[in-house]
């Protein structure tokens, strides 16, 4: 009777803990910043998702940059548009909010314009 008790109390808390991942704990995300384009994550998977979204946009900018930094040593001149550089589509966007990273030709300064991915 007591193993019965216990099995059934671990089985509840089992239950509890993948409630608790799936919803999250009902509170804020903790990451400071409001995303309109990209609504906060509803539970924990969410909020992992975002993250690693997070560090494919800081991915893309580096290689966007080292592309321009690699075609200035050859011609000198930064590229008149990121789709001059040959990259994949899909990596001209910021895979949070779907928009297009901002591209100033004159001083080859790239930028995500998502809230909170200003800084990379």
């Amino acid at each position: 009777m007591r193993l019965v008790g216990i099995l059934v109390s671990i089985a509840i808390l089992g239950v509890l803990m993948v409630v608790w991942l799936y919803y999250g704990t009902g509170g804020a995300s903790g990451n400071g910043a409001s995303n309109p384009a990209a609504p906060p994550p509803a539970s924990r998977v969410g909020e992992v998702r975002q993250a690693a979204e997070s560090v494919e946009c800081r991915n893309n900018l580096s290689q966007i940059r080292a592309a321009i930094q690699m075609r200035t040593t050859t011609d000198e001149t930064y590229p008149a548009s990121l789709n001059e550089l040959g990259l994949p589509a899909s990596m001209l966007i910021c895979p949070v909010s779907r928009q297009p990273y901002q591209y100033d030709p004159t001083t080859g300064q790239v930028r995500c314009t998502t809230p909170g991915h200003m800084r990379y």
